[in-house]
């Protein structure tokens, strides 16, 4: 299908990178970027997840890609906005596959049976009160068979099904979502996109734990507010949560 967001995309292979967002980052700050690049690698010596976190890949078997949107000019605080449309797409990618029992985990985790398959990693340059250029990271398990002991909750395609997939027809997949998604940062209005995040948004109206640094609490996600900020309902109010100022007790 032709590309309409990114009008045409190029993709750069890499054996081997410290991390495919990195490298992108470089890309744009030498001057080497174009809209519509993307960072394609097979392994990454220092794989980065959200909030200094690592993410975990095996050589070869899985999707490992950062796209870089240059010159997109949003304001900045529409970044909740391009996190949801990334989101979709990551979710609509493995829904393709996996239809029943997905979901996104707040802000950005794609989860099958309540394990996570993809994460989201969106970094940003600043011109002022607009976002110049980001880069959309995407860490996408497809064919790792096993994981360290202590990603306890992380499953791939194959821990699935058991099977093997080829990994280019799911990065065509996504490529082509991403594409679609994106292309509403301009056609569609907040509430609506807001909407559909929240209609498959892990947790949606139903009671889960949650710790906030040693403290164990009960709530109710009941979506999230024009900030992307989590909005959680605990028996005495709705309180609002940033990125890693809480996390999901999945145990």
């Amino acid at each position: 299908m032709p590309f309409v967001f990114f009008q045409q995309l190029k993709i750069l292979k890499y054996e081997e990178v410290e991390s495919t967002n990195a490298t992108a980052m470089q890309r744009l700050k030498t001057g080497g970027a174009q809209n519509g690049d993307i960072i394609l690698a097979g392994y990454q010596i220092a794989g980065k997840g959200q909030a200094q976190n690592t993410w975990f890949s095996s050589k070869g078997n899985n999707l490992l890609v950062s796209i870089i949107c240059r010159d997109i000019q949003l304001k900045v605080s529409q970044l909740p906005l391009l996190n949801m449309l990334v989101s979709q797409a990551v979710y609509t990618t493995v829904c393709n596959y996996f239809s029943e029992n997905t979901t996104i985990k707040w802000p950005n985790d794609i989860m099958v049976n309540e394990q996570k398959i993809a994460g989201i990693l969106i970094e940003t340059t600043l011109q002022g009160e607009y976002i110049k250029n980001a880069v959309i990271g995407i860490g996408l398990n497809v064919n790792e068979d096993s994981f360290p002991e202590n990603l306890t909750h992380a499953c791939s395609f194959f821990s699935i099904t058991n099977r093997y997939y080829n990994l280019e027809s799911i990065l065509n997949l996504l490529l082509e979502q991403l594409d679609i998604q994106l292309l509403k940062l301009k056609q569609s209005n907040f509430e609506e996109i807001k909407e559909h995040y929240e209609a498959v948004l892990f947790g949606m109206e139903t009671k889960r734990y949650f710790r906030q640094g040693e403290t164990k609490f009960e709530g109710i996600v009941k979506g999230v507010n024009n900030a992307g900020q989590l909005l959680v309902e605990t028996e005495s109010e709705i309180k609002t949560y940033n990125n890693k100022e809480i996390t999901f007790d999945l145990n």
